[in-house]
């Protein structure tokens, strides 16, 4: 395939707050030609799994549709806890390239990871962006990694693309960022050569066709599934492990008060009153509000390791 013919797919797989969709711009403002960022949008908040997509090629007409990517060449995971909750390699092609932000060795990241016929690469994004930027935002360091493993764009291409994108100062920050992440980006590559072909999009599900339609409701009616918030496993949204410990607990029910997702978990007592117990770890976004206003220092926030016993 000749190079003014030739297509770029990259799909980034991010957690809501973290930057995918400024990752997904920054590849096509990085990229030397015409491109196409497009997030995928829908009820997300902060924490929740999200998607954006860049496409890129020589040829602008290759570049025109606005839809998903089913079948990435590169893709980049902003926040390795996706990989319990996604198949990140869904649709890839034999021989693609996927980047991963994790403090797991390959040997760890391969029971999470099953093929074998992908270039796997693994960075510390989350530790580099807070030692660099002081916060968790790791978009611009998978883009470093991105342009070591791949000929998409050059490194060079994406610093003139963060001058572009962000204010000077900012800028200059993520260019530390995105040098260390190049130079310390680990791979295992596989012997499989990229065959773009064989990269295959999922089969869509359909509505059962033994679920009632509209006609076999009664007017007013509607689907109800009990318990649908419980079941949604939010403290996967967050990137902090959040801890009570309960020999410093004083029972003042602050952190009670200001869980703005009733997490914290209490206990009726034998005498009526209740005493805080511990933390609810399905649904806490690890905010750490409660980590705050905590007056004795019984509850701690430790940031999550994925696959890495603590």
């Amino acid at each position: 395939m000749s190079k003014e013919n030739r297509v770029v797919f990259i799909r980034f797989h991010a957690r809501g707050g973290q930057g995918g969709v400024t990752a997904a711009q920054l590849a096509v403002e990085s990229f030397d030609g015409p491109g196409r960022a497009q997030p995928k949008f829908g009820a997300e908040r902060m924490g929740s799994p999200t998607a954006a997509y860049a496409a890129m090629s020589k040829n602008p007409k290759l570049v025109q549709l606005q839809t998903e990517i089913y079948t990435p060449e590169i893709v980049g995971v902003l926040d390795d806890s996706l990989l319990k909750e996604l198949d990140v390699t869904e649709g890839m092609p034999p021989g693609g390239i996927l980047i991963v932000n994790t403090e797991m060795t390959f040997d760890q990241i391969k029971k999470f990871i099953k093929r074998t016929d992908i270039n796997i690469g693994i960075i510390d994004a989350t530790s580099l962006s807070i030692k660099v930027l002081g916060r968790e935002i790791t978009n611009t360091a998978i883009l470093g990694a991105i342009a070591k493993a791949s000929d998409v764009f050059t490194l060079d291409g994406v610093k003139k693309a963060l001058f572009k994108v962000f204010t000077k100062g900012i800028a200059e920050k993520n260019v530390q960022l995105i040098q260390e992440a190049f130079d310390t980006v680990e791979f295992i590559k596989t012997d499989t050569k990229l065959d773009l072909e064989k990269g295959v999009k999922k089969e869509w599900s359909h509505v059962k066709p033994d679920l009632l339609g509209y006609k076999d409701l009664d007017t007013g009616a509607i689907w109800y599934i009990p318990g649908g918030s419980e079941k949604v496993k939010t403290g996967e949204w967050g990137p902090y492990d959040i801890k009570h410990d309960i020999e410093k607990c004083i029972n003042c029910q602050r952190c009670f008060l200001t869980c703005p997702d009733l997490s914290i978990i209490r206990e009726k007592q034998s005498d009526g009153t209740w005493k805080v117990v511990g933390v609810d770890k399905i649904h806490c976004k690890s905010c750490r509000n409660c980590v705050e206003v905590c007056p004795k220092g019984a509850l701690t926030a430790e940031l999550k390791k994925t696959g890495v016993e603590a």
